[in-house]
């Protein structure tokens, strides 16, 4: 069976993230600096050297989770994704009992405050509330989605 996939990338925090990496950038430049320095002589640029390194690699590493996509994949069954640049997680896999609610007429905005928001709104993509295991997650699906989803499953948008 083939697959059909919905992708949907946030990247708000996007200008946070190359600040820090364009920062970074300067601290390994200053490195540079220390250890000249500290080869040439001044033992105490060696302390610096160290710290920089610190403070570099930590700020590349809080930069990993910043911008990221979700990804929905229908094959054989609807997976939800998170993709970062360096892994992929997988958020849920739609089986056993849930219960499938429409938020799209307002209706039911408690339900869609305590969940998971997977999505970026998209203009006409309607957004659904996955209630599984104690867990809420928000879902944008297309029209195609959520036929293969309602089809697959046997269940009837609430």
């Amino acid at each position: 069976m083939n697959s059909y996939s919905l992708v949907f990338t946030f990247d708000s925090k996007k200008p946070l993230k190359t600040a820090l990496l364009v920062l970074a950038l300067g601290i390994d430049i200053v490195n540079i600096a220390f250890l000249v320095s500290a080869i040439s002589g001044d033992y105490i640029k060696f302390a610096y050297l160290g710290i920089g390194i610190l403070i570099a690699v930590a700020m590349r590493l809080s930069t990993l989770k910043m911008v990221y996509s979700v990804k929905y994949v229908f094959k054989d069954g609807l997976r939800v994704y998170k993709v970062y640049p360096h892994k992929q997680e997988t958020v849920f896999f739609l089986a056993g009992e849930f219960s499938l609610t429409d938020c799209g007429d307002g209706k039911n905005a408690d339900l869609l405050d305590g969940a998971d928001k997977m999505y970026v709104h998209e203009g006409d993509a309607r957004v659904y509330v996955f209630s599984m295991n104690g867990k809420n997650y928000a879902l944008a699906l297309d029209d195609y989605m959520l036929a293969l989803v309602l089809s697959f499953y046997g269940k009837k948008a609430e």
